[in-house]
């Protein structure tokens, strides 16, 4: 059963739609996208129904809004790690897979902007339970919202991509990302098919991690991942 959200004050204006999106992901992670409605996710975030509806038009809206604010987030943590000139880096490769798999440690570790922190940073498009976007006070209880959370989530909206395209524009900008900041780092490595290679570690990435949320795996991926990226970059 969903969490329901603590007494307190609720969040207001643009701290209010974070707050409904967060808590979209939230039922996403727990239910399934099947389940996400305005009424219910109104009752996570704990803000009236009229708050939903004002600021979502649709379910199709709702969905597509929290996979934006999903990519956005994780889209500026992978800046923020990478920096100006990343192909500087002492360890390239490793510097790579720790961005690859960064919304696995990391995502939730930070409450949403507009929210207080009033939870311990649990340990995320990552299986393990290591930790990820922690949501907002005044909404639902997310001191348990771990990266486990986080992944099943984002996952579950990019595999509804297949069917809706809104989704899928998306999905798309989320992974050209990634795609435009690993090649330098592979190059600086030495390999001499940068852009591809990106391609295959990034898909073994997802697949290890897809893995992990369907078996219950919590072991670290970083050596499986620093292992293919050493072969792609020596092949």
């Amino acid at each position: 059963m969903l969490a329901s959200p603590p007494n307190g004050a609720r969040p207001r204006g643009a701290a209010r739609r974070d707050a409904l999106l967060d808590a979209v992901l939230r039922v996403i992670a727990e239910v399934g996208v099947d389940a996400v409605t305005h009424r219910r996710v109104a009752e996570v975030a704990g803000l009236p129904l009229a708050s939903t509806t004002y600021w979502f038009e649709s379910k199709e809206h709702l969905l597509t809004a929290a996979l934006e604010r999903a990519a956005d987030r994780d889209v500026a943590r992978l800046r923020a790690l990478l920096g100006d000139t990343p192909e500087h880096a002492p360890d390239p490769l490793g510097l790579a897979v720790g961005a690859v798999l960064g919304p696995s440690e990391d995502s939730a570790k930070a409450p949403p902007s507009g929210a207080a922190d009033n939870s311990t940073k649990a340990p995320p498009s990552g299986a393990a339970d290591n930790s990820t976007k922690a949501p907002p006070s005044g909404a639902a209880d997310y001191s348990t919202y771990t990266s486990r959370g986080w992944l099943l989530a984002t996952y579950a909206l990019v595999l509804e991509a297949a069917r809706r395209p809104a989704l899928r524009d998306v999905t798309t900008r989320w992974t050209d990302a990634y795609l435009e900041a690993l090649p330098p780092l592979l190059a600086a490595a030495g390999s001499r098919h940068p852009r591809s290679d990106a391609e295959l570690l990034l898909a073994a990435a997802d697949g290890l991690l897809v893995d992990q949320l369907a078996s219950g795996d919590a072991s670290d991926l970083a050596p499986r991942l620093r292992r293919l990226a050493d072969a792609l970059v020596k092949a």
